[in-house]
């Protein structure tokens, strides 16, 4: 996807002075945006992601991954020892210094633009500088509806990661400090305070709500990389899930198929490239993989494996390949440069379907449940789960099998509860293997705070996890 833009003429812009004022300025070299169009280029460019994904380090953390340590055992190569597990060290062991350095000893960097933190409040400045001026930009009111709703929709987007980042879980203690809302591009030298949980959670509803009231009247486009009406329902439903809204939550999965004629569809999943367009349940696509390093460094972990069908799962069989007996992560198997990220009508089925056990509506959960499971395993015959806790651990099992490698899976393990994990990790062949544990209700469950963001806003109070001693594995 190629980008125009006016980022370069953007950034000049946030740094120096309000986008209104800069707005009013003529540029030498780049186009001011005046109209619809042109401000929804430059929520493009500025706004959404992009062929990037700040927060790849989360697949290092969660329990879906395990250390090849076995590959290439008595052969000159293997992977143990090798710069690419040992640069992942403090992410897979969950050291308090993760934000700062990697596994080599090295200082990751001291520009916070080398930040997951920074990234993503870049681009909810971009959003800002569009909600500032779009209002008064020449085009319809159907265009400036579109943008504007977009502009909500992504600044909610990464509000939502930040907050899951940095923040506590919010079924656990909304009312603690997690980062700051940003609502304006206006630059100002005073510190920001950190919001609360709840009160983030708060702005990621309301925009996400003004956002499919504005876009809802309008034509669904699909298929151009902007994110439309079925994602921002989608996105909608995953929030109040985390809040444990349960009505809400059902309600928002709904309109997702009152908008899309396309509910699951095998046909979806029979290559390799079913993370693309080519899916026609994939409402919107964003960012590169989160899967970051080297495929064959880091593989499935035994636990996540058995929960498939290994005979009859497509998910199985195009996500995740035997080679030589390793099991190899080939789930993105995309030309570089491509975006590879999406939001899909199956969350918003298993969203429903969740909601729905918590509500005791067991039923209409088990009917989400086996509609989802006859295009994913071949030969399936519906079940009938009568029980609710064992029905919403198999809604668990099958969320996990779906987005498996997809950034679910760290989010999901904070709402559950924050359950223990255990890896193993050997330093250099032939040296011990050790085990590090992450502990139920971790403090690490919450990052740390990049110092480089800490020495620059002194308003901001670090995370319990960023003070904690060395993991020490045994």
């Amino acid at each position: 996807m190629k980008y125009k833009l006016f980022a370069v003429f953007f950034v000049f812009t946030v740094l120096t002075s309000s986008c209104t004022k800069f707005l009013e300025e003529q540029s030498q070299s780049e186009i001011i945006p005046k109209t619809a169009t042109d401000f929804r280029e430059l929520l493009m460019g500025s706004g959404y992601m992009g062929n990037q994904e700040p927060t790849d380090f989360l697949s290092r953390m969660d329990d879906d991954v395990d250390l090849n340590i076995e590959w290439g055992a008595g052969t000159p190569y293997t992977i143990v020892g090798t710069a690419t597990v040992k640069t992942d060290y403090l992410f897979y062991t969950w050291q308090p210094q993760l934000a700062d350095r990697n596994g080599l000893g090295d200082l990751i960097s001291e520009d916070p633009a080398s930040t997951a933190y920074y990234y993503f409040y870049e681009k909810i400045m971009g959003c800002n500088a569009v909600l500032d001026n779009i209002n008064t930009a020449i085009g319809s009111q159907q265009d400036k509806d579109r943008v504007k709703a977009e502009a909500l929709a992504m600044r909610s987007f990464y509000y939502f990661r930040l907050v899951n980042l940095y923040g506590a879980p919010y079924n656990n203690n909304p009312q603690a400090l997690s980062i700051p809302l940003k609502l304006n591009s206006n630059v100002t030298a005073e510190y920001t305070e950190q919001s609360t949980v709840a009160k983030v959670y708060e702005q990621i509803v309301n925009d996400l709500k003004e956002a499919a009231t504005l876009m809802d009247p309008l034509p669904v486009a699909r298929r151009d990389f902007h994110i439309n009406q079925p994602a921002i329902h989608i996105l909608l439903s995953r929030v109040y899930l985390y809040m444990e809204k349960w009505e809400e939550c059902v309600a928002e999965a709904s309109k997702v198929f009152e908008q899309s004629s396309v509910l699951m569809n095998m046909t979806g999943i029979t290559t390799g490239y079913w993370l693309t367009y080519t899916n026609p349940e994939v409402e919107w696509m964003f960012g590169a993989k989160p899967q970051g390093g080297d495929q064959t460094a880091f593989i499935p972990s035994p636990d996540l494996l058995s929960v498939f069908d290994q005979n009859n799962d497509v998910r199985l069989k195009y996500g995740i390949t035997n080679s030589g007996g390793t099991p190899l992560i080939t789930k993105y198997t995309i030309i570089n440069g491509e975006l590879s990220q999406c939001i899909r009508t199956a969350e918003a089925v298993l969203n429903r379907a969740e909601a729905n056990v918590q509500l005791g509506k067991l039923p209409a959960a088990m009917k989400d449940l086996n509609d989802l499971r006859r295009t994913r395993i071949i030969g399936y015959t519906d079940e009938n789960i009568g029980d609710k806790a064992a029905l919403l651990q198999a809604v668990r099992v099958e969320r996990r099998k779906e987005f498996f490698l997809e950034g679910f899976r760290w989010f999901d393990l904070r709402r559950y509860g924050m359950p223990a994990i255990t890896h193993r990790y050997q330093h250099e062949p032939g040296e011990a293997v050790l085990h590090y544990t992450l502990k139920e209700k971790d403090p690490m469950y919450t990052l740390p705070l990049p110092n480089s963001i800490l020495q620059r806003n002194q308003a901001l109070k670090q995370n319990p996890s960023g003070t904690m001693p060395d993991r020490i594995g045994q």
